[in-house]
């Protein structure tokens, strides 16, 4: 039985942070900065960039619904496009850093008696006191300057009680946990959703002559994934996303912009410890030819920046300065169909 003055906060705290839309200073918000910093880190995914400005636009000036999240997007398309790095970059902008948010991971959720891990044990179980839950209130309530950041990420791979349970929250931004005393509330959140449907057929067609001719987005590749959507979701659940995205596939010019930013983070890190490497375009060359690949996108990209180019700059480094801090400036070339790290 919760104490009196506990109900009594809860009562007393629901107009305030559930009903009242959250307070903005209008002409904070600058667009064409969020879209050049998503830019820098999202490339080939326009599309994508402007559906979250026009979302943060909307809340900004306080023209978004008061008794809904601040929007709802769902983010589909091939495997390895971007769509939780977008979302991670989001959350660098607009709160501390891209893991300031409530990440949940529906791959997990692929069970029925998942659902009450987000409203909590009901009445008369273990833990319904607590009001356990996997959402972190903090990330998601924000404060009246800083919005919430929620991704439900892979929501396919959930199982379809678990999506249910999500109704409320799309659609009236409030979610009611199981022991009926406490509230959570999305109304000051943008919420994404992330979904690889399509994907298997979109992989087929990357296969074909027409994927290997280097054909970046065939034209019904959208309707593909629209309708994988369309199939997939029942109507009631999407109808109440504010707006369905669809990634373009990467392809080689694309590749070679994700590679050089893979690059940059690696160079980054070892900048921190007085070491310098100049990286040629053959290079660059060398780890798409290997790391690529139009079916998977990026995440192979990452790998072969690992392997390839990563650990001969650490072998290097080992060996010219196994001790000490001085600074340290190096040079990779391709020779024989492998990287050559030199000390310069």
């Amino acid at each position: 039985m919760p104490y009196l003055t506990d109900m009594f906060h809860e009562q007393n705290r629901a107009p305030t942070d559930v009903v009242a839309p959250p307070l903005r200073p209008v002409g904070a918000f600058d667009p064409t900065a969020l879209t050049d910093r998503l830019g820098s880190r999202i490339v080939g995914q326009r599309n994508a960039i402007d559906a979250v400005v026009r979302a943060v636009s909307l809340a900004s000036v306080g023209a978004n619904d008061p008794s809904r999240p601040l929007a709802n997007i769902l983010l589909t398309g091939p495997t390895g496009v971007g769509k939780t790095e977008l979302v991670r970059q989001v959350a660098a902008a607009l709160r501390s850093g891209p893991d300031d948010m409530c990440r949940i991971d529906m791959n997990a959720l692929a069970q029925e008696h998942y659902a009450a891990s987000f409203t909590g044990a009901p009445p008369g179980y273990a833990g319904s006191k607590e009001s356990f839950t996997l959402f972190d209130r903090g990330a998601i309530e924000g404060d009246p300057y800083t919005p919430g950041i929620v991704l439900f990420d892979e929501v396919e791979k959930a199982d379809t009680t678990v999506l249910r349970a999500l109704l409320q929250i799309l659609d009236h931004g409030v979610l009611q946990l199981a022991n009926g005393q406490q509230t959570i509330s999305f109304r000051n959140s943008y919420v994404f959703l992330t979904s690889n449907l399509g994907s298997v057929e979109l992989a087929a067609r990357r296969r074909t002559l027409w994927g290997r001719l280097g054909r970046r987005h065939p034209p019904d590749d959208e309707k593909v994934v629209r309708r994988a959507v369309e199939r997939f979701f029942d109507p009631e659940f999407f109808n109440r996303l504010d707006e369905t995205v669809v990634l373009n596939g990467l392809d080689d010019a694309t590749a070679r912009e994700v590679a050089g930013l893979e690059i940059d983070v690696v160079a980054r890190r070892l900048a921190r410890r007085s070491i310098s490497v100049e990286i040629g375009p053959d290079v660059v060359a060398l780890l798409c030819g290997q790391g690529f690949d139009p079916v998977y996108g990026a995440r192979g990209l990452r790998r072969t920046v690992r392997t390839v180019l990563a650990d001969p700059i650490a072998a290097a480094v080992l060996e010219h300065r196994p001790v000490g801090s001085e600074p340290l400036h190096l040079r990779t070339r391709v020779t024989a169909g492998r990287v050559r790290v030199t000390r310069s």
